[in-house]
């Protein structure tokens, strides 16, 4: 992992530990990269151990789907 996917990587986690949930659109335009981009950091996320949770978003473009931390606790 390149320093900055890998700082941005770690800016999402700190974001989804606040407790929100985020679509990958938002994030995208919050680190100026594409959404597959943040796609990609999520399952690298996921992958590395951290209880990501998501709701797949609509085919058809009504839902985007959500992305957030799950409670570790549970």
């Amino acid at each position: 992992m390149r320093n900055g996917a890998l700082i941005r990587a770690l800016s999402i986690i700190r974001m989804l530990e606040g407790g929100g949930r985020y679509q990958l659109q938002q994030l995208a335009a919050m680190f100026a990269v594409h959404p597959r981009t943040i796609r990609r950091d999520l399952y690298a996320l996921e992958t590395a151990g951290w209880p990501i949770g998501h709701t797949p978003g609509d085919s058809a473009g009504g839902d985007p789907g959500q992305w957030w931390l799950e409670d570790r606790h549970e």
